[in-house]
């Protein structure tokens, strides 16, 4: 990958792995061959990163995060996707299995987030060095780029698939959200909540990326819908019903931005 300098970086997140399939001319590496970085234990990603062609354009695809209920150090989450701005990268789509604590979103709905809420979310712009990768108070007002937004939506119309606006809440997990803690979020202003993404959007951001994140309801928050306990092997299977039209649409995205 030396020599590769992806336009695009995309972020495969629970039961998404299967969108490197979407690569032609790919390549990959797993990540147990890059020096310094940490490994997934989550089940459902893999830990490769794939390299090769979407449209026309260079990409560069994670098969699998780190989270931050996996990893003390928010430094070493947020690794690969400051390698791969190093390397060039300005744009970054991060894709992510969420829980719905809008009643008004259901199982199967993508969401394109446009803010977060992060008070509980280790800052990966603190700490001494840091500044030297980007600016010493990153401004987040504008870290979903609005510009990819407008993107995003337009792509959606054209996929024929229904794209729904939102904010996500980070919790660090690895426990579901408790039914007080669902109406918490919702009243903070939230739609989703999520436990990976928010770190990797604040590094991408310092570094000055744009960026898009897509995220994936894959169950009720806790009060909102079944009684059954809510299971990883859920999520990965609503995840994986949802292959063709969020496919779709990350190729409609790319091939639009060919004319970024």
């Amino acid at each position: 990958m030396v020599d590769f300098v992806p336009a695009v970086s995309i972020t495969l997140g629970s039961g998404l792995d299967y969108m490197v399939k979407l690569l032609s001319n790919s390549n990959h590496l797993r990540y147990q061959k890059i020096p310094y970085c940490p490994l997934p234990s989550a089940t459902g990603h893999q830990g490769r990163l794939y390299w090769g062609e979407l449209c026309g354009l260079p990409v560069a695809m994670l098969q699998g995060r780190v989270h931050c209920n996996e990893e003390d150090d928010v430094h070493r989450v947020v690794f690969l996707t400051r390698a791969l701005a190093k390397l060039g990268c300005k744009k970054f789509i991060f894709t992510h299995a969420v829980g719905a604590v809008n009643k008004n979103l259901e199982p199967r709905d993508i969401v394109a987030i446009r803010s977060h809420v992060g008070f509980n979310c280790p800052d990966p712009t603190a700490g001494l060095g840091i500044p030297l990768l980007g600016t010493e108070f990153t401004p987040m007002g504008e870290a979903y780029s609005s510009r990819l937004l407008a993107l995003a939506k337009k792509c959606a119309l054209k996929s024929n698939v229904s794209l729904h606006w939102g904010v996500s809440y980070f919790k660090v997990g690895r426990t579901y959200e408790t039914e007080a803690e669902v109406e918490m979020m919702r009243r903070a202003g939230a739609d989703v909540a999520t436990m990976s993404t928010v770190p990797e959007v604040i590094a991408a951001v310092h570094m000055g990326a744009e960026v898009l994140d897509l995220a994936l309801v894959t169950n009720m928050g806790a009060g909102l819908g079944s009684a059954v306990p809510l299971s990883h092997d859920e999520v990965k299977s609503v995840a994986k019903q949802m292959k063709k039209p969020f496919g779709d649409l990350i190729k409609e995205i790319i091939n639009e931005m060919k004319i970024l």
